[in-house]
Parts: structure tokens; sequence; C-alpha cells
């Protein structure tokens, strides 16, 4: 039953409609979620969710760490916090968003640290690290293309690349050898410089075994043969894994 108190937020507090965000479901019992339907925060998380804002689910509950579904913000209202829930002095207002065109994935994308499959996920979508990204949240922001590429990555299994100029990351087989080899080398040092001297899979920072090797395959992408976006650092038999498939 919804409280006798609670009231739609005003316009000015609503925020920038189409607003993505991360909700995040957890163990806890204080407020009382219904996943998909209704989720319940506090002031202290966020005074900016809004009608038409999209989000994405992050399972947090006993042993899972995975995005499983995105949908729509329907409505959100707010009401004072009941005794039980105001367990700290800041916090002044309850709000509850109810949720809309929610769809659950078939099957969820690993985030955990701690697995071959969350960290070859996180290095594909480009998540270093949830906290540095402004993630610690029960309720976090999070950009658009962010927000695409996760579900992108839902649907397919592999990444969306934004368009771009083609020139700029395209490498001809037409092209001499010594452009090829400038391209090529300032691409493998764009994703180093973004994931880091470490295998996305098995984790090892063994210099002489490490690769960078291209997710949009490089016989058939010629656009994206330089993207960075396109690339991922693997050990050399990761690598050969990866490209049969195996993972």
């Amino acid at each position: 039953m919804t409280p006798s108190n609670c009231e739609p937020l005003d316009d000015h507090i609503q925020g920038t409609p189409m607003t993505c965000w991360l909700l995040k479901q957890s163990d806890q019992t204080r407020y009382l979620d219904i996943p998909g339907r209704i989720h319940i925060y506090n002031n202290t998380h966020s005074l900016h969710v809004a009608p038409g804002d999209r989000f994405i689910y992050l399972d947090k509950r006993t042993s899972k760490y995975a995005f499983n579904g995105h949908g729509v913000i329907d409505k959100v209202e707010s009401r004072d916090p009941e005794i039980s829930e105001q367990t700290h002095p800041r916090i002044k207002r309850i709000y509850t968003a109810s949720l809309a065109d929610y769809v659950e994935y078939a099957r969820p994308i690993d985030m955990r640290y701690n697995s071959v499959g969350g960290r070859r996920n996180r290095s594909l979508l480009g998540i270093a690290d949830f906290n540095h990204m402004g993630w610690s949240a029960s309720v976090a922001r999070i950009d658009g293309p962010m927000f695409d590429r996760i579900v992108d990555f839902a649907y397919s299994g592999s990444i969306f690349f934004e368009e771009s100029d083609a020139q700029e990351y395209e490498i001809s087989d037409r092209w001499s050898s010594t452009k090829i080899r400038y391209r090529r080398e300032r691409f493998r040092n764009a994703v180093i410089a973004r994931q880091g001297a470490i295998c996305a899979i098995c984790g090892t920072t063994l210099k002489a075994v490490l690769e960078v090797a291209h997710i949009s395959p490089y016989a058939t992408d010629p656009s994206n043969r330089a993207n960075p976006a396109n690339g991922i650092v693997m050990c050399v038999f990761c690598h050969r894994a990866f490209d049969q498939n195996v993972y």
C-alpha cells in the first residue's frame, strides 16, 4: 500500500530526462524492493532519478555479481521515512521508483572480479573498477554509451562500436607495410594504456606472452582494425582459445 504522505517529485527535482542509472539488487531487507517493478532508496543515494530514465540492474545478492536486466523508470514518488528506515540522521526522504518495460537477461553478464568470465566481460565492456567509476552507491549514474554497450552485449554477446570516421581506424590491405605497422602499433599502445599489461582472461602479467587481440576479427572488419575499442589484452594462449570460441 502506498503511504498517505507519498507524493510525486516536482519537475525541478526530477532532473534531465533519459538519464541512465545502475540499480543494485542486494540481500538487504530494510527496503522491500520488488525486482523489475519497484526500487526503493533514500536521499543519501540520489535525488535525480526521473520518469523516462533508463536503468540496468546489477545483481549483488549472495554469490552473484552480474548485470541481469534493464528497463525504464515509470514513476518516482517520495515520502517521509518510517522509524525503521531512518537509520541515520541524514536520511530525510525515501524514494520509490516504479519500473516498466523490464527485460530480464536469459544469461546474466558476469561481472565478478574473481572469475574468468567476469574479468573477460569487464575488459570487453571497458569497466575497470566500479568504485573508481562512481558506481559504489545503490543508485549510481552511468552514461548513455555505457548503457547501450551493456544492453547490446546482453543481446548479442558482442561489443557495439560507435560509428567513427572510417579513415581514423581503418587499415587497408592495400597500404604500405610501413603505414600498416604504424597504425597497428598505435592501436596496440592505446589498448594496453587503457587495460594495462595484464591478460583479461587468466590475469597473467608476463609481458613476453601478452598480445593485443581484436574483438571484431581483423580479417573481416578493416574499418575497426585500429580502433582501440576493438582491442583487448590477452596472453598468447588465451588469445588462441578466444579466436577458436573456446570461452
